[in-house]
């Protein structure tokens, strides 16, 4: 993975934390959730006139992760509703890395060298100390545990699928701006029918919410597909989950919560994780 690629990764990290630290501090969490999906789409709407078409043979990635994201989003805005971001967001993404890692061995034939494997399992290993420390204080209880450990392996399957998608279709900016448009094509009427016609206003009262985390949300997706197409996807899902770090850090700077030594400590994993996967 190059030094340039493994910094814009890094950037995704920090924008892919920062929109779900948003969705954490909002009231009703579907909904803003709901408010950022609508601000990607938004966003990648003028941007459509001017976005070549994906290659025929990426659209049955595109539309499968389109299907696959109304899932997970669903299940984003069920996480934050009893669970404390420095706990439930290394949960969700702290599996993902290993097994987007080895999907991508077993269905693309996509193997990390012994130094990169040994990475992404440093950072896997540092992820699940500091998901580890917010359970054991209280940070989760069981039914969201179950949430987010089923998120892993979505973010694990989507990844994957875009991962395949992005190369397929030429033009990796192009396959992102089309699946940010989609996304909210249909995760919003999913909404719209659990929360009824209310969601529209709320949509456009949370509008600067919506395009603030719609525009983190949608460079930090497009970051990682354009890496996808650089550098072997479980290398790029294994830096993508960096995020953690910074989602800890958001945690207890802007919503109070606790970062204690033992948090410390698993950050260090965090950091060899990355050095590893950087010169793997």
């Amino acid at each position: 993975m190059s030094f340039t690629v493994f910094l814009a990764v890094l950037l995704g990290a920090i924008l892919h934390a920062s929109w779900n630290t948003l969705v954490k501090a909002g009231g009703d969490k579907l909904v803003t959730t709901a408010q950022i999906a609508a601000g990607c789409c938004v966003i990648a709407i003028p941007m459509l006139p001017f976005a070549p078409f994906p290659a025929w043979e990426s659209l049955p990635f595109l539309t499968g992760s389109a299907v696959i994201h109304i899932g997970y989003l669903t299940l984003i805005g069920l996480l934050y509703r009893k669970a404390d971001l420095s706990v439930a967001y290394p949960i969700t993404r702290g599996s993902a890395p290993l097994l987007a890692t080895v999907l991508a061995a077993l269905f693309i034939r996509e193997f990390p060298s012994p130094l990169a494997l040994a990475g992404a399992i440093l950072l896997s290993s540092g992820i699940l100390w500091l998901a580890a420390d917010g359970i054991r204080k209280g940070g989760i209880d069981r039914r969201t545990l179950t949430i987010a450990l089923t998120i892993a392996c979505v973010i694990a399957l989507y990844t994957l699928v875009d991962g395949t998608g992005g190369r397929l279709s030429g033009h990796s900016v192009s396959y992102n701006i089309w699946l940010e448009f989609l996304d909210g094509v249909f995760f919003i009427p999913a909404v719209l029918v659990v929360r009824g016609p209310s969601l529209a206003r709320d949509i456009l009262k949370g509008w600067k919410v919506g395009l603030l985390g719609g525009g983190a949300a949608f460079a930090s997706y497009g970051i990682a597909i354009w890496a996808m197409t650089e550098a072997p996807i479980g290398l790029v899902a294994a830096v993508r989950e960096s995020s953690v770090f910074f989602a800890t850090l958001f945690g207890a700077i802007f919503l109070a919560e606790k970062f204690s030594r033992t948090r410390y400590i698993a950050a260090i994993f965090v950091a060899a994780g990355l050095a590893a996967l950087r010169f793997g």
